[in-house]
């Protein structure tokens, strides 16, 4: 197929990376329903994770999400031999089938998986992909042989959350079979499969000790049984493509007409979109044509966070950021943080307008909803720094679109948040009068972004001043002078606290010039602890610090926090520096911020660096890492963190939100300045 922008392919691996099964296992590949729900697994089609399925489905989008749609298994029949396609990892370490020892190659296209097979001079390739049109994930054939073939294949079920490991068998479940097409109903999900080339047959048994050597590793239950609901056989002729389609029908709504090519269709759509999203931030920023393919991966990849919000009747559709894949929904916080390059980077001007006017009718007390829970209850609103990243958030996307008509919509909520910062809101987070400086006033409740807790107390105990706070004050009134001068609204206010809140900045500067103190008037431990959140008062705050020290507190971060793939939360000259994210939850809890390498700093770093460097080549070459990384955990995406030791292995998320945004960000910002874009 043509195509006017050819998709990036940062992601291949031949047959030399299926030997053994272990390492291409570890492999993930990701794809979003647009709704909150998910594709996921590994190259070999085995389960390493709990969170791996082929329909992880919100129930409640963007949250409710529940496990459904497990794997496939398949066979070729060619009348010679019987060749597995897919393989499984069983309690006891074993391996079976062995499909590994079939494939030839994976590889992404966009974002769509693809694997191909090899056995005597034949080649099978199968794909896999969500059909948002057809409301469907589809699987799908296709193989070069003069002759027809069979497939066998076996499809598994349950019904769960998809935090949660089902201990014992799935629920009870109720299976038919109408023609081309199985009905199931297990928990409150109904759903059907689809074989329009193919027969079905019901198989109501339970497969039981599936490993997941993902989650032994993070010390959690590593074992599940699966329902094995119905088996199926396709005839696959040379140079015709079958699919399988799963549809949810729980709804209510009619299941979708096929056409007689609806599976080449629909792939189609499926890349067509891919290369829509390319094209649109394309148009937006120029400078991405020129370059490399992984830049474009990432925004594909972007486009995995941002998923539909419900909205009430009649109201205008919104959109939201899901924080990271498979653990988070959505965050306050990360929403802002990422919103600048996942979605004024890649063009996306519309939703970002609707994000940003979401979150500002969520204020309380001027404070930015941290967290929606995934139950549905209401949100909470403990961060301190949520707001201001909110209104850098605002400000950079009034650069980007000039839509001042949103900006007027959204000024008294940003008036809101300065006047709730000054007189004091939620939690004891306030500007002190005397320095300009924002404190916290709790010590039990971690409030900056820094916020990992052990049988609930804080392991990062940042009360008092943190750095970041008042740095992003700093460039909040900024942010505003800009955004009043634009309304014709006075902004001498936000002028004059400006340079209180500068002078009082004059306290975080150490006297052993390295860099900035992490926090004033808190914990005595934290105040000369080596953080990387200094770096925000450079990227974020331009102007608050001289050249001398924002050059010492370059060079700071450089000799104690830098690595190819972001910064560390800690210095490894700390007594309390832990190295390795690993293990049981309270491992890695005490080690997420106290050493673990986080990707999103590094688009951070990179801004602050270039006003110094100039040097375009040099500070793309930061870069180098992630653009790597690619192809490692995630694929085509970039994790949530890395061990701060090397080889800095990647943990958490396989997909982060604010790793991707920034890293989006800080490029863009490097090539043309802060997000100006290109208007249309």
């Amino acid at each position: 197929m043509d195509r006017d922008i050819p998709l990036p392919a940062p992601v291949r691996f031949d047959i030399t990376a299926f030997r053994e099964p272990e390492t291409p296992e570890g492999r993930e590949w990701w794809l979003s329903m647009g709704n909150g729900g998910y594709l996921s697994g590994t190259l070999l089609h085995s389960l390493s994770r709990s969170y791996h399925g082929l329909g992880i489905l919100a129930t409640a989008p963007p949250v409710g999400r529940t496990l459904h749609w497990v794997k496939w298994d398949g066979w070729i029949e060619d009348g010679e031999s019987r060749i597995p396609l897919t393989s499984n990892h069983w309690g006891d370490l074993s391996w079976d089938p062995r499909g590994f020892l079939y494939l030839v190659s994976f590889f992404l296209e966009g974002r769509m998986p693809v694997w191909q097979y090899r056995w005597k001079n034949r080649l099978l390739t199968v794909r896999v992909w969500y059909d948002s049109a057809l409301r469907g994930t589809v699987l799908s054939f296709l193989h070069d042989s003069p002759d027809s073939l069979e497939l066998a294949l076996n499809f598994y079920v349950n019904y769960r959350d998809h935090h949660g490991i089902i201990q014992g068998d799935p629920p009870e479940a109720s299976c038919r079979v109408e023609e081309e097409t199985g009905y199931l109903s297990i928990g409150g999900i109904s759903s059907a499969v689809r074989v329009p080339k193919g027969s079905l047959s019901v198989n109501r048994s339970v497969v039981r000790n599936f490993f997941y050597s993902r989650e032994r590793e993070r010390g959690l239950a590593d074992r599940e049984n699966h329902l094995l609901a119905f088996s199926a056989r396709i005839s696959l002729h040379s140079g015709q493509e079958a699919g399988v389609l799963w549809t949810e029908t729980s709804s209510g709504r009619d299941m979708p007409s096929l056409k007689r090519n609806w599976t080449s269709l629909s792939r189609q759509a499926f890349l067509e979109r891919e290369e829509t999203l390319l094209k649109t931030a394309r148009g937006r920023h120029p400078c991405l044509e020129s370059l490399p393919d992984w830049v474009h991966a990432l925004i594909l990849a972007a486009d995995s966070f941002i998923v539909d919000r419900p909205s009430p009747a009649g109201a205008e559709s919104s959109k939201t950021v899901i924080a990271g894949y498979p653990w988070f929904g959505d965050w306050g916080r990360d929403t802002m943080i990422a919103l600048p390059g996942l979605l004024l980077g890649t063009g996306r001007w519309n939703d970002a307008r609707s994000i940003l006017l979401f979150f500002a009718g969520k204020l309380k007390d001027g404070i930015l909803p941290n967290y929606f829970p995934e139950d549905g209850s209401d949100p909470l609103y403990n961060t301190a720094d949520a707001s201001l990243w909110f209104v850098r958030a605002c400000h950079l996307y009034g650069r980007s679109t000039r839509d001042y008509a949103a900006l007027r919509l959204l000024y008294p909520s940003l008036l809101s948040v300065m006047e709730a910062y000054r007189s004091g809101t939620l939690f004891g987070i306030r500007v002190d009068p005397s320095d300009g400086l924002v404190q916290t006033g709790s010590s039990d409740l971690p409030l900056t972004w820094m916020d990992a807790r052990i049988d609930g107390r804080a392991v990062t105990r940042r009360h008092g001043k943190p750095v970041e706070l008042s740095a992003l004050w700093f460039g909040a009134l900024a942010s505003m002078t800009w955004i009043a001068g634009r309304l014709r609204e006075d902004s001498t206010v936000f002028q004059m606290e400006q340079e209180k809140t500068r002078s009082g900045f004059r306290k975080f500067v150490r006297e052993d010039g390295h860099g900035l103190h992490d926090v004033l008037e808190g914990d005595p431990a934290e105040i000369n602890a080596i953080r990387p959140n200094q770096i925000l008062a450079l990227s974020c705050a331009e102007g608050l610090l001289d050249a001398r020290e924002e050059i010492s507190v370059l060079e700071t971060v450089t000799n104690h926090l830098l690595t190819p793939f972001g910064l560390r939360s800690l210095s490894r000259t700390d007594s309390r520096y832990q190295g390795t994210y690993a293990g049981p939850p309270s491992a890695r809890d005490n080690a997420y911020h106290q050493g673990t390498v986080w990707a999103w700093l590094l688009g951070h770093f990179a801004m602050a660096s270039f006003r110094h460097s100039g040097n375009i080549d040099a500070i793309l070459s930061l870069f180098d890492g992630l653009k790597s990384h690619l192809g490692e955990a995630g694929l085509g995406s970039i994790s949530e963190v890395f061990d701060g030791d090397p080889p800095h292995l990647p943990r958490g998320c396989p997909l982060q939100a604010w790793s991707v945004g920034c890293t989006l960000e800080s490029i863009l910002h490097i090539l043309e300045g802060p997000l100006s874009g290109t208007r249309s």
